[in-house]
């Protein structure tokens, strides 16, 4: 078991892996610290250092080595700029780094990474792939092509290897986001994002959707469904057996179901005492309008949104 596990490791660390298995070794080392193994601990504790060192040995060489990088930048709840090494076409390398969401655009922030990346470099590729162009591409491949002491190009690929190279090192930067963030964290940013999107002055917290749906034999039944902080809240999923009609009226069906369910909110009816932030419609424009009537009817005033499935 010993052996296959130290086998495991050196391909780890053959094919780039090493800060992945620093961090597998340090969360066995604060394992067998918190059970009181101590002499295990301080093996795993040494493993990890002498992982670390030969992790920074290989960074220095790839990166000496390395005739291209290829850049990845992705925003998520937190962003990620990542450098993929690659010599010869062979990843010989690579560079995460986790940060604050820039509030630069996508060419500023990607402008000001690679900047303060390449700064301190000791050497320098002949081609680095990028996502997409910087706010200054030219003054930062002259800028480099200065400090290197020769041409050192920014590419923008659109296919074949190059192209794959730049996706593998965005796929790179969305892998570690996600590794290192929780899903409430990718929750909250969605949220956020959908908060400015649509321009709330709420934070989103509490959304409630509409649907109607003709089902012929069982007649016209609305389905309210609920999410709160970004979570389905199927408690309070309700569903309303339209009575103002018995053919199909998606439009005056809406308007009963938004009329009953805040008319319960506004007698304080325990099941529907909760305030949405947002609501959204199934439908088009007619059928969100639809909605803000009956709200307005009931001196209510709330966002609404239609929703119409993108075929």
């Amino acid at each position: 078991e010993e052996y296959r596990r130290a086998i495991g490791e050196a391909v780890d660390i053959l094919e780039g892996r090493s800060a992945e298995l620093v961090r597998r070794i340090e969360t066995e080392m604060n394992a067998a610290a918190e059970d009181l193994r101590f002499e295990e601990a301080g093996r795993l504790r040494d493993r990890m250092r002498a992982v670390s060192t030969l992790e920074n040995r290989q960074r220095v060489i790839a990166a000496a080595r390395a005739d291209t990088d290829a850049v990845g930048f992705v925003r998520g709840a937190k962003s990620c700029f990542s450098v993929l090494h690659y010599t010869n076409g062979d990843l010989s390398g690579k560079d995460v780094s986790l940060i604050d969401d820039p509030t630069e655009t996508d060419g500023e922030a990607l402008s000001a990474l690679l900047r303060q990346y390449y700064v301190n470099r000791s050497s320098w590729p002949k081609t680095i792939l990028l996502p997409f162009e910087p706010e200054d591409k030219e003054d930062i491949e002259r800028w480099l092509s200065d400090m290197a002491g020769r041409r050192v190009y920014l590419e923008v690929p659109q296919r074949g290897d190059r192209a794959r190279f730049a996706e593998k090192a965005a796929v790179n930067a969305r892998e570690e986001i996600l590794r290192s963030t929780t899903a409430e964290q990718r929750r909250s940013k969605t949220l956020s994002w959908l908060q400015e999107a649509l321009q709330l002055t709420e934070f989103p917290h509490r959304i409630e959707a509409y649907d109607i749906s003709n089902t012929g034999s069982t007649g016209i039944v609305a389905s309210m469904t609920v999410h709160v902080d970004g979570k389905p809240l199927k408690r309070d999923y309700r569903k309303f057996r339209i009575r103002s009609t018995e053919t199909p009226d998606d439009y005056g069906s809406m308007r009963e179901v938004i009329t009953r369910r805040f008319t319960h909110y506004l007698d304080e009816d325990g099941k529907f005492s909760a305030r949405p932030d947002v609501l959204f419609i199934d439908g088009g424009a007619e059928h969100a309008s639809a909605a803000c009537t009956a709200l307005e009817a009931l001196g209510l005033s709330l966002p609404v949104f239609g929703m119409v499935k993108d075929d």
